[in-house]
């Protein structure tokens, strides 16, 4: 891994110094080199434990500078007793946290294929009631469907509203609206479609 600061030659003294005085020094000083110095001494050691959690590399460069970025902040703002320790659970919660979103982001991806499944039979579709329902359940999910479902034209989006979140009939849409049966079942399947191309992009830029 590369080394994240240099210090400067007027400062070459803090490269003998312990973890605990440049930590004293960068809480006083705010110096970036300080912290810089000190994290570039396990820098290797946090590269290898991202390696145990995380498979690509990329990933792994950037849960190191995550942690650095962490570090600058947390060795500034708390008094931090045994750096290394401190360094390692860190670091370990970081991947464990990437490791999370990379997964959440699959099994959206992967309720959103079951949906496209079924799409014969849309009106009985449960994986799209479930994607949907779970807008109420995780807040990424919902926040992602919310946004794809607001994007629909003005039509498909108040029909999908009224069947899957109000669980209205076609006939009751149709009151409400003014639209036939055949129109309210037009908009669904339209938006269904829609939907199938907005949320596909949005779950990939989540990953």
């Amino acid at each position: 891994m590369k080394k994240f600061l240099r210090l400067s030659t007027q400062e070459e003294r803090w490269k003998q110094a312990s973890d605990e005085d440049l930590l004293q020094a960068y809480r006083q000083t705010g110096d970036r080199e300080l912290v810089a110095e000190l994290f570039n001494r396990y820098v290797h050691l946090v590269y290898g434990a991202c390696r145990q959690y995380l498979k690509n590399r990329e990933d792994c460069r950037d849960a190191v500078m995550a942690v650095f970025e962490k570090t600058v902040i947390q060795a500034r703002a708390t008094e931090i007793q045994h750096f290394n320790k401190w360094l390692y659970s860190t670091t370990k919660n970081c991947c464990i946290s990437n490791l999370r979103d990379e997964q959440r982001a699959i099994r959206q991806q992967e309720e959103w294929e079951k949906f496209e499944k079924n799409d014969a039979e849309f009106m009985e579709n449960e994986g799209f009631l479930r994607l949907c329902h779970k807008r109420t359940n995780e807040s990424d999910t919902s926040h992602i469907v919310e946004q794809a479902i607001s994007e629909l034209e003005e039509g498909q989006r108040t029909c999908i509203r009224l069947f899957f979140f109000e669980k209205k009939r076609y006939k009751e849409i149709a009151n409400a609206t003014g639209f036939s049966e055949k129109q309210v079942k037009s908009h669904l399947q339209n938006g269904k479609r829609r939907l199938g191309v907005i949320l596909g992009e949005k779950f990939q830029e989540s990953q």
